[in-house]
């Protein structure tokens, strides 16, 4: 069992990475005025922090390489959902400068306007996590893993 420190600490950049631009692509839309680089790099980096310390625990380097591939492509799923809080809050709080981009949509009476930006942000973290962990996943899950309960399989005795 080994630890990789290139792991966690690449881990915690993209993890941190991806929730910069997930707190930025919900504070732009809904209060311009918090979308601050202080507030964006503290969320961040405590997250960068919190995934860095995940991925440090000690495994084989597919385990480890897995877990990175995993805890990336999890927080890349949250992409989306940012991206859908955009649209959502842009419909409430309309700022001027994306009133009127001919993204409107009408759902149940509430107004849903979003900039192409969005989209193309929340459509790419989409793809990206379902690569990342079926990546992941099938590196936890590979050759390496011995299973136990298929070993003595047939077996009446030791």
């Amino acid at each position: 069992m080994r630890r990789s420190l290139g792991a966690a600490v690449l881990a915690g950049l993209a993890g941190g990475g991806l929730w910069v631009l997930i707190t930025t692509t919900i504070l732009e839309r809904i209060r311009p005025e918090l979308a601050t680089v202080p507030i964006a790099l503290g969320v961040g980096g405590v997250t960068g922090l919190a995934v860095a310390a995940f991925c440090w625990r000690p495994g084989t380097l597919r385990q480890i390489w897995g877990r990175v591939a995993l805890t990336v492509g999890l927080h890349a799923l949250a992409l989306p959902v940012a991206a859908a809080i955009a649209f959502g809050a842009t419909g409430i709080w309309p700022p001027p400068e994306t009133a009127d981009l001919g993204l409107s949509l009408h759902v149940f009476g509430v107004r849903l306007v979003g900039t192409p930006t969005t989209v193309r942000v929340g459509f790419s973290g989409f793809v990206l996590g379902l690569l990342l962990v079926a990546i992941g996943d099938r590196a936890r899950q590979g050759r390496g893993i011995p299973d136990r309960t298929r070993s003595r399989a047939g077996r009446l005795f030791r």
